[in-house]
Formats: structure tokens, C-alpha cells, sequence
């Protein structure tokens, strides 16, 4: 298939900034599901609740859990979108300051944070948990093995992957035999051997990252067109193929990877950052907006139903559990920024650490893109 001519690097760097922005939006939806927290205890498996968890799971559980292996794929390509030996000291060390340390930081931050609200009596009514243990044992599990802040599982599987980078490279440097490569990781899948560290279909989206850079960037990058377009429609179809047969009663865990793949690789060659212009930058918040967005939405998934539930309930109640998920989004962005504005002015040390010394100017791209 002919692509027509490639991106300009300006124009790659926005068409990354909006694509990461994107899958943002995805991961906050991925945790905003409040059905069973606004419905007051009323079951949503019948009348109109059942509505509202249909399209929740659908936009969280469906399509949020996309955008993950999006990021794997993006992390993978711009590590190698221009690879040579020599740079791989300088792309480690890059990596202990874009995803080690954070990884470190904000594990810490959920644990400390969690061990103070669980020990004041109001705060510890919203979240719901027993006061946290605070030892030596308790702040090793939480910072090495993310037991607090679930949502560092990528980042504690990036790790990995970057480690096992080289490798990875020289396996799929090779077109043929990368090719064989992914196949076999894909019957891993399949099979469930679990390779644990790191996950199996963690490697097969970073891995795929990877392929594309050494030997798929005419396609990569291409500028909105035709060829795109085309090629975007055809991933569509696999992932609603994919979807389908995951929803089938004993489904191979394949189909669900396999809709993960596809459906962000969708959006990368249909959405065409070009028409949209410049992003803003409270769209670059990046890992930032990824490490706090869970606490966010948690927060205000919890003040509202608390909060409205005692003046609504019934229909009014649903629709606005509804309503309050399609807007939580905007909400979540919105105070990220305001909180990565206050850090950047008064503590840029500390934004420096929880953003992995990333900027708001330049977003994603500072610490991912390789030096010239």
C-alpha cells in the first residue's frame, strides 16, 4: 500500500502529544466506573441501572483498558524509532529519570498518603479502608510492588521491558525473524504462559513498538491520507471482529489482547492531529496527569455519590451517574493541571520527580523522543 510522503518531525511530536493525550482520556475513564457506588446498593443487573453499567463497562472496562497497551506501543517505538548501540547507555539513564524514579515516587506518595487519610476519622468514612500499617515490610511491598497504587503495573512492566530492550532489538532487527517472534509471544498468549516479568501481553504490545520502528515507519508515519486512512479502517474492523469474539462465553484470552492491540493502533493513523492544531498544555501532563488521575477520580466519584445521594435517587440518580462518568474526565484534567501549575511554580524539584522531568511545554516528548 502506498503512504505518500511522512510527517514532518514537528508535525510527529504534536500527532505523539495528542495520541498520548487521547489514551489519557482512556485511562481515566478505565478507573471512573461508578454504577455501583451511586445506585446506593440497588442492584445493576435490571431496570435502568442495568443501562447505566452497560455503558460504563463498555467505555471503561471495553475501551479504557486500550489505552495501556497504547502506551506500551508508543514507549517501545520512540526508544527505538532511531536506535543505534551507542545511544542505549544514554536511553537507560534517560529511563531511570522518566520511569524509575517517578515509579518510586509515586508509590511512595499513595502509600504515605493512604497511611495518614486511613488515621483522620472523616477522610478515612470516604475512603472506606482500615488504617494502613506503617513499617519497614508494608513500605517496601508498597514502593517496590505498587500495593497501593495499582495503576503503576505499567510502569513496573516497563521496567522490564526497557531492561530486556537490547534483547528485544536484536531479535527483531531481523525482519523475518521478528515477525516469528511476535507470533510465538501471541501463542504464549494463547496458551497462558505467563512470562510474569514482564507480562506476556505487555512484551507482545512493546514488542510490536519496536517492529514498527526498525521496519515500519513509512506506515508509522504517514501523513494523513488515504493510505492511512485505509489502513487505520482496517484495524477497526479487526478490533470489532476481536470484540465480538471476546464477548462470547468462554472466549480465548487472544481475542481480548488482541482487541487492546488493534484498537489504539486505530487511533494512531485515523486521528488526524494535523486539523486539530497545537496542544495545550494542560494536554501534556503526561505521566503526571496518569499518577494522580486515580486519586482524582476516586475522590470525586465517591464526594459525589455521598453527596448527591442524599437529595436524589431513582432515575435522576442514574442519569446523573451517567452524566457524572462522561464528565469526570474533564474534571480529573483540569485539577491535575491546576495541581502541575502550583508544583511547577513553588516546587519544580518535586514536579520534576512525580513528572519524570518532563515539561508542560513539551509534554511526552522531552524525556521520550531520542537526543540529537
Amino acid at each position: 500500500m502506498q503512504m505518500g510522503k511522512t510527517m514532518e518531525e514537528k508535525a510527529f511530536r504534536e500527532h505523539v502529544s495528542w495520541v498520548m493525550f487521547l489514551l489519557s482520556i482512556l485511562v481515566i475513564w478505565a478507573h471512573s466506573y461508578n454504577a455501583e457506588l451511586f445506585s446506593g446498593g440497588a442492584p445493576v443487573t435490571e431496570g435502568i441501572w442495568l443501562t447505566v453499567h452497560r455503558i460504563q463497562d463498555f467505555l471503561s472496562a471495553a475501551l479504557g483498558l486500550t489505552a495501556v497497551p497504547g502506551f506500551f506501543m508508543l514507549s517501545a517505538y520512540l526508544f527505538f524509532r532511531s536506535f543505534s548501540w551507542e545511544k542505549l547507555p544514554a536511553k537507560w539513564k534517560s529511563r531511570v529519570r522518566s520511569v524509575a524514579v517517578p515509579y518510586l515516587a509515586w508509590n511512595l506518595f499513595y502509600y504515605l498518603g493512604y497511611v495518614l487519610a486511613t488515621r483522620i476519622p472523616a477522610v478515612y468514612r470516604l475512603i472506606g479502608k482500615p488504617p494502613v500499617p506503617f513499617n519497614g515490610e508494608e513500605l517496601l511491598a508498597a514502593v517496590l510492588h505498587y500495593q497501593y497504587a495499582p495503576v503503576f503495573w505499567y510502569l513496573y512492566q516497563l521496567m522490564f521491558l526497557i531492561l530486556l530492550s537490547p534483547v528485544l532489538y536484536w531479535i527483531i532487527k531481523n525482519r523475518t525473524r521478528g515477525l516469528v517472534f511476535l507470533a510465538a509471544v501471541m501463542a504464549a498468549v494463547h496458551f497462558h504462559l505467563d512470562t510474569m516479568h514482564p507480562n506476556t501481553d505487555a512484551l507482545l504490545y512493546y514488542s510490536f513498538g519496536i517492529f514498527m520502528a526498525v521496519h515500519g515507519r513509512e506506515l508509522t508515519e504517514a501523513s494523513y491520507g488515504k493510505g492511512r486512512i485505509l489502513a487505520g479502517i482496517g484495524n477497526v474492523l479487526m478490533a470489532a471482529i476481536c470484540f465480538w469474539r471476546m464477548g462470547k462465553p468462554g472466549a480465548d484470552v487472544l481475542w481480548i489482547v488482541m482487541f487492546r492491540f488493534f484498537l489504539p493502533i486505530s487511533i494512531w493513523l485515523l486521528f488526524d492531529s494535523g486539523r486539530m492544531g497545537k496542544t495545550r498544555p494542560w494536554m501534556r501532563q503526561s505521566l503526571f496527569l496518569y499518577g494522580i488521575h486515580f486519586i482524582l477520580v476516586r475522590v470525586f466519584n465517591k464526594a459525589g455519590a455521598l453527596v448527591l445521594g442524599r437529595v436524589l435517587d431513582g432515575t435522576a440518580m442514574a442519569v446523573l451517574a451517567v452524566v457524572w462518568f462522561l464528565l469526570l474526565p474533564a474534571a480529573v484534567v483540569a485539577s491535575s493541571y491546576a495541581a502541575a501549575r502550583i508544583l511547577v511554580r513553588y516546587a519544580p524539584a518535586v514536579w520534576r520527580i512525580f513528572s519524570g522531568g518532563r515539561s508542560l511545554d513539551e509534554g511526552f516528548l522531552k524525556n521520550e523522543t531520542e537526543r540529537k
